[in-house]
């Protein structure tokens, strides 16, 4: 191979090597839009990215209990962790490293362990029975966690797929892209919370995503007693000030449905089955059914 071939291949490796840096760190919303609000902290920020103004300095905690945030992709994982991060200024960790949320807000991406306040995982219960010592399982109805996490598949964690992305079919399969999705994610929707609430041996906090937007306080509130952290009433005041934040998807109008009536019939049967297996665990540790977040706290 001649100096000059050796040279261009040289060239060619350096300027994708950083087209990928760059790709790991682009905003969260995956457009040319960008978000801006002030009180970001400087350690944090990067040039031309959404900030966040956070109520106090975002720190690690003494070590402690590890504690998992569980949800299928598209349940408000993003939005439940910005919450706390908030209300107590401790980082949140994720089994994870995604280079977007570590850029814009989430500095403890990647960290598992006791120092964070929770970590977020979107998998079946580890091997290891000893990896977690609890878990706050978000729960979202499967209709709008399988749409929220198609459009974060298209448009990044706050942008919306288009209209054509639920139309378009892959060479060897007559059927759209969007509904071999739909079949596929409510598969692993529904499995998910089976296996988290009858083969996980520790406690489980349920937070319904519904009522996490409805009583965003309250819900926090329990979420805080389960994890046995205090807070002021001025941390709370001012998370609930704060509470829209970036992680949050702008709902964007759109002219169709893209569920069909068949899809809808699977999404309400599969919800039904995880809803009896949430009023089965509250049965089994003596929960009421109106208040499935009502458990005791860490100790």
């Amino acid at each position: 191979m001649s100096r000059r071939s050796l040279f261009l291949l040289a060239a060619t490796l350096v300027v994708l090597h950083f087209t990928i840096i760059v790709f790991m760190l682009s905003p969260l919303h995956g457009s040319r839009r960008t978000f801006y609000t002030s009180g970001y902290h400087h350690r944090y920020s990067m040039r031309g990215a959404p900030s966040v103004a956070w109520c106090k300095d975002l720190h690690f905690k003494p070590p402690g209990p590890v504690v998992a945030l569980i949800s299928h992709p598209g349940s408000g994982n993003t939005w439940l962790r910005y919450l706390l991060q908030q209300v107590t200024g401790v980082m949140t960790g994720s089994i994870y490293m995604d280079y977007g949320l570590r850029t814009h807000g989430f500095p403890a991406e990647n960290v598992t362990d006791g120092t964070v306040l929770v970590v977020k995982t979107h998998e079946a219960p580890p091997v290891d029975s000893d990896k977690f010592q609890a878990a706050v399982l978000l729960i979202r109805h499967p209709k709008d966690a399988i749409l929220a996490e198609y459009n974060r598949l298209h448009k990044g964690h706050i942008g919306t797929a288009p209209k054509s992305a639920f139309k378009r079919k892959s060479h060897e399969h007559r059927m759209t892209d969007w509904v071999k999705f739909v079949s596929y994610q409510l598969t692993a929707w529904e499995s998910l919370h089976e296996l988290w609430l009858t083969r996980f041996p520790g406690r489980i906090l349920v937070v319904l995503y519904d009522t996490l937007v409805r009583d965003t306080g309250p819900s926090l509130q329990r979420i805080l007693d389960f994890l046995n952290h205090t807070v002021t009433k001025d941390d709370m005041s001012c998370a609930l000030a704060n509470r829209e934040g970036i992680y949050r998807r702008r709902k964007k109008l759109q002219d169709f449905d893209p569920f069909t009536a068949d899809m809808y019939q699977a999404l309400d049967r599969a919800h039904g089955r995880v809803r009896d297996l949430v009023a089965n665990y509250s049965r089994k540790h003596n929960l009421t059914q109106t208040r499935l977040e009502n458990v005791a706290p860490l100790k």
